[in-house]
């Protein structure tokens, strides 16, 4: 199927007087459509990415407007995913649960049967990578780190199943610069079979904006080309967003900054009553406990997220403000809150993987 609309940078950029596109010329200064093919974001996003996360040794894949695919946020990115890749009624999809419930609404909405193959161990960190691979499905959709998990998969068996599996491998990294692990996308030069979902909305901190991206083989994006909707992302939109990218410095602070507030909480909530063990290697901090907990907490004036996606006997919290992750703390354990110190440099809790042996006997596990 060829685009009805082009994909190529707007005429004006090669000297030519655009008469194709039906604008009223005696509009304001939001008259034009936008650049169909966001040539210059994916390019700052990319120049970004290259500052704010850990790089592989090694060479580095090229990567521009053929294998990344600028989305209305990382929801848009996996919906497109769905529409271009899996035929209704008739494909089938892995799933890992518990996950990221927008999987199942999607499969769902598209017709396609699910398969789920629950993830193991007792982080659940560890795919069943012969029963991923053995499965007579299209595709196989992870999430890594996991939402509502909040930890990553076992790295050897995300490459397992890559080598072993050759349908389509989907890897949402919506919270991967919050992980401090390498993505994935790095991998997509060896396995052209993998499409990874990224969100620009969690630890870059531009939420508003709703960007994502895709980040695939050249032949992926083509094909997810051909299927999205045209003129997607709006120009102050994307103005905004390439104004924000430039500053990659700013952001790996604003990423910086949250981390290290995440693991302070983290640390702080291993130490309440009536929490178990605590996750915390995505943009939030899941800990074990029940649905109680979460009233107490709502009861104190925070709203958090009990069994989240479905997962019982877990609270989900979101990372807020210093003073109010104090507070958070205080009211689970029964004590005034005491704002952290101004001017010094916080105590560093990492929770990301092998950092820290053990919280409260019980223990986070690494």
């Amino acid at each position: 199927m060829r685009p009805t609309f082009p994909t190529a940078p707007r005429r004006e950029r090669h000297d030519l007087v655009n008469l194709r596109d039906n604008e009223n010329p005696f509009g304001g200064p939001h008259r034009h459509y936008p650049d169909n093919g966001n040539d210059d974001l994916v390019a700052a996003y990319i120049r970004a990415l290259d500052v704010v996360e850990p790089m592989p040794d090694g060479p580095r894949w090229r990567w521009g407007p053929e294998s990344v695919l600028i989305t209305r946020g990382a929801a848009d990115g996996l919906d497109l995913v769905f529409r271009t890749f899996f035929e209704p009624a008739s494909d089938a999809v892995a799933l890992t649960p518990p996950s990221f419930a927008l999987f199942d609404e999607l499969a769902t909405v598209y017709r396609v049967a699910r398969v789920p193959v629950p993830l193991r161990g007792e982080r659940l960190d560890r795919l069943d990578v012969g029963r991923l691979a053995s499965l007579p499905v299209k595709g196989v959709i992870l999430c890594d780190p996991g939402n509502p998990t909040g930890t990553c998969l076992d790295r050897r068996d995300v490459l397992a199943l890559l080598d072993a599996f050759d349908g389509l491998v989907v890897i949402d990294e919506a919270y991967v610069e919050c992980s401090g692990r390498v993505s994935y996308r790095h991998l997509i030069p060896e396995h052209p079979n993998l499409v990874v979902v990224r969100s620009m909305s969690k630890a870059l901190g531009l939420a508003a904006l709703r960007l994502g991206a895709v980040l695939a083989h050249p032949d992926l994006l083509t094909a997810l080309r051909k299927t999205r909707l045209p003129y997607a992302l709006p120009g102050p939109v994307t103005a905004r967003a390439v104004a924000e990218l430039t500053r990659p410095a700013s952001l790996r602070g604003r990423i910086e900054a949250f981390t290290g507030e995440r693991d302070r909480l983290a640390a702080g909530l291993a130490g309440c009553p009536g929490v178990g063990r605590v996750f915390a290697e995505a943009g939030f901090v899941t800990v074990e406990g029940e649905h109680t907990l979460a009233d107490e907490l709502w009861r104190a004036g925070f709203d958090t997220l009990p069994e989240p996606m479905g997962w019982p006997g877990h609270v989900r919290v979101s990372v807020g403000r210093p003073v109010d992750n104090s507070r958070l703390v205080a009211a689970l354990k029964g004590v005034p809150a005491r704002e952290p110190a101004t001017g010094m440099r916080k105590p560093t809790f990492r929770m990301a993987r092998g950092a820290v042996a053990a919280i409260r006997g019980r223990g986070l596990q690494t």
